[in-house]
C-alpha cells in the first residue's frame, strides 16, 4: 500500500480519536453536571460524589462508541479522497488493485503516489469541528454551573418561620394571679420569694418579646429555674430513696408511710392511721386478732437501729434538715426512741413493749408528719406553678421529682415486677392542667374564659354541666351527638370522683 495513502490514513485516525474524545468529554460533563445538580438539589437520592462516577462512565462509553463508529474502510476512504481532491478515481483504483502485479498496475500506483505527494495530509480537514467545540463549551458550562452556581441544599437549613408573639391579656392576668398565689402560699419563705421573683421576671420579659421562639425560650428557662427551686425546697425524695434502697422491708414500709407523692392533701388523722398500721408491721402482726409479739418487734427494731446511721448518711441530707432530724429522732430520742426500746425490751412484757412503741410514735409521729408536710407544701407549690405556666403557654412540664420506687412502680417484695399500672406515677398528685402528672378532673383553681375570674375546677364544670343539660333538652343535637356530649362530661367528672375516692 502507498506510503502517501497511509499518511492520510493516520490523519483520519487522529481526527477520529479527537472527535471521540471531544464527544466523550461533552457527554461526561453534561451527564455528570446534571447528576451533580440533581443531587445537590436533593431531587435524587444520591450523594454528589456519585456524579464523578457517572461522568467517568459516560466518557468511557461514549468515547469508545464514537471511535468505533467513526472508522472507515480503505475503499470508502479512497473514494472520499478522490472526491475531495479531484483525483478521478486514482486512489480507488490503487486500493482495488493493491494486491495485483503488472506494468499497468505499477504505472497506475506510481501515478496515484505522484498525485498524493502533491497534497499535504493536513489538507484533509476535521469536518464539523465547530459543532464539537460548541458541544464541549456547553458541557463545560453545565459542569461549571453544577460545581459553582448550584448550592448544596443538603446542608442548607431552611429559615425558621418566625411566628409573632404578643403577651395576651389572658396570659398576663394569669401570670399576675400566679405570682399572687405564690406570694400568699404556705411555701417556706426562702423558696417562696425567689420563685415569685422568677415568675415576675418572666412577666416583665414576655412583655418585650416579639416571636414565639423567644417566648418558648423564656418560659422554659423560667420552668427550669422553678423546677430547681422546687427540688431544693423538698428533701423527701432523697430520704425516701435512702430508706427504700437499703433493702430492709421495715424501712421500705416506713418510706411508703412518709410518701405523699400519690395524695393531694393529707391530715394528721391520715398519717396517724398510717403510723398505726406501721406499728403492727413492726410487731409482725398477722390479721386483726394477731397483734404480733415483742420478739418480732425486737428483731425488727434491732436490725433497723443497726442500719439507720448508714441510711441517713446515704440520704446526703444535712443534720439540720427537718426530715433528717425527724427520722433520726424516731430512733435516738431520749426518752422514747426506738434505740431505747432495743435496750430495754427484754425486761418488758408484751403489753409494755406495745405501750412503749405507741409512746415512741406519739412522740415522733407528729414531728415526722410536720417534716413531710413541709416538704409537700413546698413541692406542691412548685409543681402547681410549673403546671400553670405550661397551661398558659402550651409548653412541656419538666419531670416532677418522685422517689425511685414510685417512678418505677416498685412494691415491697416485688421490686422491678410492676406492670406499670401503679397509680403512683412520676408526676402524680398535682391535678389539673396539661402534661404528665397534671390530669384534668381536679379542684385546682382555673380561669373561667367567659367571666375572666378564677374558680375551682369542680365548680366550673358543674356550671357547664348545667348548661349542657339545658342544651340537651332542645332539638339542636342528634341522639348520637347528645350521647357523645354526655360521655365527655362523664370523663371530666371521673377525675374528681377518682381524687375523692382515693
Amino acid at each position: 500500500m502507498s506510503g502517501f495513502f497511509l499518511k492520510f490514513k493516520r490523519r483520519l485516525n487522529l481526527i477520529r480519536l479527537i472527535r471521540a474524545l471531544m464527544t466523550g468529554l461533552a457527554a461526561a460533563f453534561i451527564l455528570g453536571g446534571v447528576w451533580l445538580i440533581l443531587s445537590k438539589l436533593i431531587m435524587i437520592g444520591f450523594e454528589p460524589i456519585t456524579s464523578l462516577f457517572i461522568g467517568l462512565g459516560a466518557f468511557l462509553i461514549v468515547t469508545l462508541f464514537v471511535f468505533i463508529i467513526g472508522g472507515k474502510s480503505d475503499k470508502r476512504f479512497a473514494e472520499e479522497l478522490d472526491r475531495i481532491f479531484g483525483l478521478k478515481a486514482r486512489v480507488q483504483t490503487m486500493i482495488a488493485y493493491r494486491n495485483e502485479n503488472g506494468d499497468m498496475v505499477s504505472m497506475q500506483r506510481d501515478d496515484t503516489d505522484n498525485a498524493l505527494s502533491e497534497i499535504k495530509p493536513s489538507q484533509y480537514k476535521f469536518k464539523g469541528l465547530w459543532i464539537h467545540i460548541a458541544a464541549l463549551a456547553v458541557s463545560v458550562a453545565v459542569i461549571a454551573v453544577a460545581l459553582f452556581a448550584v448550592k448544596d441544599q443538603r446542608n442548607v437549613v431552611p429559615p425558621e418561620e418566625k411566628i409573632p408573639f404578643s403577651l395576651s391579656a389572658l396570659q398576663e392576668s394569669g401570670l399576675k394571679a400566679l405570682i399572687n398565689h405564690i406570694e400568699t402560699s404556705d411555701m417556706e419563705e426562702e423558696f417562696r420569694t425567689p420563685m415569685a421573683d422568677r415568675v415576675h421576671q418572666l412577666l416583665d420579659d414576655l412583655r418585650e418579646v416579639e416571636t414565639e421562639d423567644e417566648m418558648i425560650i423564656l418560659v422554659n428557662s423560667c420552668m427550669d429555674d422553678v423546677c430547681s427551686i422546687t427540688r431544693e425546697s423538698s428533701t423527701s425524695t432523697e430520704m425516701l430513696n435512702a430508706l427504700w434502697s437499703n433493702g430492709d422491708d421495715n424501712f421500705k414500709h416506713l418510706a411508703v408511710v412518709l410518701d405523699t407523692s400519690s395524695i393531694t392533701s393529707a391530715e394528721w388523722a391520715d398519717f396517724a392511721e398510717r403510723f398505726k398500721d406501721y406499728k403492727l408491721i413492726l410487731l409482725g402482726a398477722d390479721g386483726e386478732e394477731d397483734q404480733g409479739s415483742k420478739e418480732e418487734l425486737k428483731f425488727a427494731i434491732d436490725t433497723m437501729s443497726r442500719k439507720i446511721t448508714r441510711i441517713l448518711e446515704a440520704s446526703a441530707l444535712s443534720e439540720d434538715d427537718e426530715l433528717y432530724a425527724a427520722v433520726n429522732n424516731l430512733f435516738v430520742r431520749v426518752p422514747g426512741g426506738l434505740n431505747g426500746l432495743v435496750n430495754t425490751i427484754d425486761w418488758m412484757n408484751e403489753e409494755e413493749a406495745r405501750n412503749y412503741l405507741d409512746n415512741c410514735f406519739n412522740e415522733s409521729g407528729f414531728e415526722l408528719y410536720n417534716a413531710v408536710m413541709l416538704n409537700k407544701k413546698n413541692a406542691d407549690e412548685g409543681e402547681y406553678t410549673m403546671t400553670r405556666l405550661a397551661s398558659l403557654f402550651n409548653v412541656a412540664i419538666p419531670e416532677f421529682e418522685r422517689p425511685d420506687f414510685v417512678k418505677n412502680g416498685e412494691t415491697i417484695g416485688s421490686e422491678g415486677d410492676s406492670d406499670g399500672k401503679d397509680d403512683n406515677n412520676e408526676n402524680a398528685g398535682s391535678g389539673g392542667g396539661i402534661g404528665e402528672g397534671a390530669q384534668y378532673g381536679s379542684d385546682d383553681i382555673v380561669l373561667d374564659p367567659l367571666t375572666g375570674e378564677y374558680k375551682k375546677y369542680g365548680d366550673l364544670i358543674a356550671e357547664y354541666n348545667r348548661k349542657m343539660l339545658e342544651k340537651l333538652e332542645s332539638d339542636l343535637y342528634t341522639e348520637e351527638q347528645k350521647e357523645a356530649i354526655k360521655k365527655y362530661f362523664a370523663m371530666l367528672y371521673s377525675g374528681i370522683e377518682k381524687k375523692e375516692g382515693q
